[in-house]
């Protein structure tokens, strides 16, 4: 999957006239180039009070006021490096060799989580091309598990199709309270569907470098379906990343983001 949606990207792009390497640059307002990666303390700061959970740089002489948290590096993807603690001597004991600095995140308590991936749409920035939810579903007895691409316990479930035009629009109009991305990934967590809808929800997770359309990874939406997602939504990609204004662009965010890769799972 992860081959074709790079084919298909390089496919579009050459055919729109666009430089692929500006893949790169596509959420590039919000790279912080002296830091080298995309800093989850700077985009928490984009998230609505109401949906944001409280964190902050780890520091061991301010532990959290309650229990469980979750250790998170600073940047990273598909969970790598994320602990949960869930007592005051597991913070206080522990320790990390990561070069990326760690913050700590207060549990969201819905019970359940949910990915929204979307693509901004390229001839209006106040609209999205694409819209999907995928439901992160853990079969552990774990109440608050880690979940990712490498847990084991769990699958995902595409459920785009259970919601109604009229609710895709009232999840377009949350989004819209967030900066205008132009592809990310919104991990939330909520109690169902219904509250979801109405916001009652936090937002524990928001991916802005290559984030995966995770709904690729359920095993029930047949091939077919999944090579047709690729290759129409790699179009509205490339052509949303001729949007980028020049002024942003940090050629080496590549290269960089690489070596932060690297750096968050030393141990």
């Amino acid at each position: 999957m992860t081959f074709r949606l790079i084919f298909y990207y390089i496919y579009w792009s050459i055919r729109l006239g666009i430089p692929p390497w500006w893949y790169f640059q596509i959420n590039a307002e919000w790279y912080n180039a002296e830091k080298g990666f995309y800093s989850k303390i700077d985009i928490d700061a984009y998230i609505p009070l109401k949906w944001r959970l409280q964190q902050s740089y780890l520091d061991k002489n301010k532990p959290p006021s309650d229990f469980p948290v979750f250790l998170k590096p600073e940047w990273g993807q598909n969970s790598n490096g994320i602990i949960r603690i869930d007592k005051l001597q597991d913070f206080v004991n522990f320790r990390t060799k990561s070069k990326i600095p760690y913050i700590v995140q207060y549990a969201a308590h819905e019970c359940k989580e949910y990915e929204i991936f979307y693509i901004r749409d390229a001839e209006n920035l106040n609209q999205l091309s694409t819209l999907n939810i995928t439901q992160s579903i853990n079969y552990s007895d774990e109440r608050y598990p880690i979940n990712g691409i490498h847990n084991k316990s769990m699958i995902y479930r595409d459920i785009t199709a259970s919601f109604s035009p009229q609710e895709m629009q009232i999840l377009q109009r949350h989004l819209q309270q967030l900066p205008n991305f132009r592809i990310a990934r919104v991990g939330v967590r909520a109690n169902s569907k219904a509250d979801l809808l109405v916001g009652l929800l936090h937002i524990i997770e928001i991916n802005l470098f290559a984030p995966f359309p995770i709904q690729l990874l359920d095993n029930t939406v047949s091939k077919a379906s999944k090579r047709q997602f690729i290759k129409d939504n790699m179009r509205h990609l490339a052509k949303v990343s001729n949007t980028i204004p020049k002024k942003y662009f940090n050629h080496f965010v590549f290269l960089k983001k690489i070596i932060k890769h690297y750096q968050s799972k030393a141990e």
